[in-house]
């Protein structure tokens, strides 16, 4: 979802005023000073480092800790993103990025503060922290301390290459954009204290590839007590049941790019430019975690599927056109039928109730619902799975369609079906706030109820509040789920049929 967000945030004016918390603040490696936000309560700290900028030697290494400084370090501006193909950034991108943002409304260190944690999204190959849309002033002034981060992306996140793994000390490459991001919560678990926040407290929280990255850290041992609440939001794919690639194919995958830019060796890689690198990759190494025996010992379907993933509570959901901007072609309605005659046998003519294509325009509207679908029983069977160790998990569908004109983006097709992916994010952190033209009273007054869900979330385990409709958490197999539309509240699965359907039909 493309938003104009830095056109359409009000630049507002702050009076000079006391900061919320003193500053300077002293970090492990060293004292740094925020600057107010728009609200004077909330004091904001950007840029700060979590770890060495990984350049030359340290390219495609894991993170090493920030070095300390002397004096007192600004912390005003964001940092550059990370290296990233992205024509349409409107921020500047660098290898040296690793840095992150807190804001804060503690009035001082020992206010111990719910944290919450957020993981950009961007297909694990564009986005920053200092996008507009990821700005975490409103969800502050709910009374949760925010954290965002940039990780490494693309080729510089996730190469894998035989040389690495020899080099590596663990026998293992990749993944490096999911270390850079352990990395960040370790910095979090040592410094927020000295924020306000306390790191006893602490959600993670992630849209599409951050997501993705969210569900990683579930089960990922190495993220083991680095968080206690995980909200996942539009986790694309049947992320619990398909298998990760092997370190193998990784590696093989690292082998044949390096190839296809003439390198022999890892210090030729290590010594090309950024912007060579990213340009042989555009269909190169697959952008995506592998299974390094480190940071996953097994495929997350594996660890999912046995229940050894980390016992933390769960908030997850998906929106109801999910497919509107990733879907990029469409078969014919005469090539839609066959291929419901060859994918489901006797029961092609129950799919086709539920997906009929007797035109090739509706063909194309029930594929672009079946990819949409798909992603919702994703997120329905991670939930349940949850639920079945005995962890508290919350499943929400989002399917309200904006009145404020937030999303700027026209529907591939022609075609919207829905809340596309994304559409949440606006209300997620409160932006309708800051919003250039009025906000009609339905959307604020559901973002008002999203924020507190998320908050409560963060804070209690429970997104439960008062004034809220109640939410209740999944089970083994119910199809109740918290409905985020004109009427809020727990109904059926809108799209429970279909997700019967996929249950008899995994993998397909």
């Amino acid at each position: 979802m493309k938003i104009a967000w830095a056109a359409c945030i009000a630049i507002l004016a702050t009076a000079p005023c006391q900061a919320a918390i003193s500053s300077p603040v002293k970090t492990e490696n060293g004292l740094v000073r925020g600057v107010p936000g728009r609200d004077a309560a909330i004091t904001a700290f950007k840029a700060i480092p979590y770890a060495q900028p990984p350049i030359g030697k340290l390219r495609w290494t894991l993170p090493r800790p920030a070095r300390n400084w002397s004096g007192v370090r600004k912390a005003d501006k964001f940092s550059a993103g990370c290296a990233q193909l992205f024509p349409q950034a409107q921020f500047p991108r660098s290898e040296d990025c690793l840095y992150l943002n807190v804001w804060t409304p503690a009035n001082a260190a020992a206010a111990r503060l719910p944290v919450m944690v957020w993981i950009h999204g961007g297909g694990l190959r564009v986005g920053s922290a200092a996008e507009p849309l990821y700005d975490g002033e409103e969800i502050a002034k709910k009374g949760v301390v925010v954290v965002t981060f940039n990780y490494r992306l693309d080729v510089f996140g996730f190469l894998a290459h035989p040389e690495l793994s020899k080099e590596s000390g663990h026998n293992s490459s990749g993944n490096y954009g999911l270390y850079d991001q352990v990395a960040a919560l370790r910095w979090v678990q040592k410094n927020i204290a000295a924020f306000g926040g306390d790191p006893a407290k602490v959600a993670i929280f992630g849209q599409s590839a951050g997501a993705y990255s969210v569900a990683s850290h579930v089960a990922s041992p190495l993220s083991k007590g680095l968080f206690r609440a995980a909200i996942i939001q539009s986790l694309r794919s049947n992320y619990a049941a398909v298998p990760m690639r092997s370190l193998q194919e990784g590696e093989a995958a690292g082998v044949e790019l390096a190839r296809s830019v003439g390198a022999n060796r890892l210090a030729d890689l290590r010594t090309m430019s950024a912007d060579k690198l990213l340009a042989a990759n555009k269909t190169g190494v697959p952008v995506s975690a592998n299974v390094d025996g480190r940071f996953l010992p097994q495929s997350a379907d594996e660890i999912y599927r046995a229940g050894r993933q980390n016992k933390v509570s769960v908030l997850i959901g998906s929106n109801s056109d999910e497919a509107q901007h990733s879907i990029r072609s469409a078969l014919s309605a005469g090539d839609y039928m066959a291929k419901a005659q060859k994918d489901y046998g006797a029961d092609a003519g129950a799919f086709l109730a539920l997906y009929p294509g007797n035109s090739d325009l509706e063909a194309k509207e029930f594929q672009q619902r079946r990819l949409a679908d798909l992603t919702a029983f994703g997120e329905q069977s991670l939930a349940r799975q949850i639920a079945a160790t005995g962890s508290q998990a919350y499943l929400y569908y989002f399917s309200y369609v904006d009145r404020g004109g937030y999303n700027s983006e026209e529907p591939v097709f022609g075609l919207k079906l829905g809340a596309d992916h994304g559409a949440e994010l606006p209300y997620t952190f409160g932006l309708l706030n800051h919003w250039n033209k009025p906000v009609p009273d339905d959307d604020r007054k559901l973002q008002t109820a999203m924020m507190a869900y998320w908050v409560n979330f963060a804070t209690t385990l429970d997104p439960n509040g008062a004034g809220l409709p109640t939410w209740t958490p999944v089970t083994k197999t119910g199809d109740d789920v918290m409905v985020f539309d004109r009427s809020l509240g727990m109904q059926t699965h809108p799209r429970a049929a279909q997700l019967r359907f996929q249950t008899l039909h995994p993998g397909k």
